[in-house]
């Protein structure tokens, strides 16, 4: 652990606010681990006190208070719950504020942090394992900070810039709900593969080889010839596909994801 006595700000130091949540952590440790960032220059803060998943990491700095990550940080990204925020002592000036907090908007941070050059986004459940896809919404920015925002995003994964609020709240509710629906259908098919005999080591594999496996090369641009296809051969598949259409599947993920961006649209304003 490494404590700075005084204030030593650079515009090259990154603080990690809330940085041994799993979110916090999984940009922190992906930054050190693909040497994206120095532990040198990577500040945290957390609760606890504590270096937590840092501690194999010699040089990362724990902040006492948010006082003083703002004195040493030119990048700070926000890695708490909205709850949460604001944290006592928070009054960045002109650094790059990264925020990862849903249903805080633009115009609220902006209102708080005034002099800030302000970025939302949104990763989802793969941070950790650096196979997030993260949209992201900033005013103007220049070269320079538009770089570091894609330099810092990119240790977890893919990212895209978007237009609006708007298009930020629906892909929270879509690209942001992670592993959840594949979740829903994974315990949809293994209950039922239960509940027709297989046992239970089989069926967990089976499932797994369907929603982890046999998808994981799946272009989304090829959805519908793959379900053409399996349609043509008028086989064992193609009974399940009718089945399932039939019984409204695709409406169902169409109500879920309505529904999902709706609550992400009222918990914004």
């Amino acid at each position: 652990m490494t404590r700075i006595s005084a204030p030593d700000h650079t515009p090259n130091r990154l603080g990690i606010v809330g940085a041994t949540g799993w979110l916090g952590q999984g940009l922190g440790l992906n930054l050190l681990q693909k040497g994206l960032w120095p532990a040198s220059d990577l500040v945290i803060l957390n609760r606890s006190g504590q270096m937590a998943g840092y501690a194999d990491h010699p040089g990362v700095i724990l902040a006492r208070d948010m006082d003083e990550m703002q004195a040493l940080c030119g990048t700070i990204i926000l890695s708490v719950r909205p709850e949460d925020f604001p944290l006592p002592g928070f009054a960045p000036g002109n650094c790059l504020l990264i925020s990862f907090m849903a249903a805080v908007p633009m115009a609220r941070l902006a209102a708080l942090a005034p002099e800030a050059r302000i970025v939302r986004a949104m990763p989802n459940g793969g941070a950790t394992s650096g196979t997030s896809y993260t949209p992201w919404l900033a005013g103007a920015l220049d070269a320079e900070d538009v770089a570091r925002t894609r330099r810092i995003l990119s240790a977890m994964g893919d990212e895209d810039r978007v237009e609006s609020e708007d298009h930020l709240d629906i892909l929270t509710a879509l690209s942001g709900s992670g592993p959840a629906y594949p979740a829903l259908m994974a315990r949809a098919l293994h209950r039922q593969a239960l509940a027709l005999g297989l046992p239970a080591a089989i069926a967990e594999r089976a499932v797994a080889s369907v929603v982890c496996g046999s998808a994981a090369g799946l272009r989304v641009v090829e959805a519908d010839a793959v379900i053409a296809a399996m349609m043509s051969y008028r086989g064992i598949t193609a009974a399940g596909l009718q089945a399932a259409q039939e019984a409204g599947f695709e409406a169902a993920l169409d109500a879920a994801l309505t529904a999902a961006v709706a609550r992400a649209r009222a918990m914004g304003r």
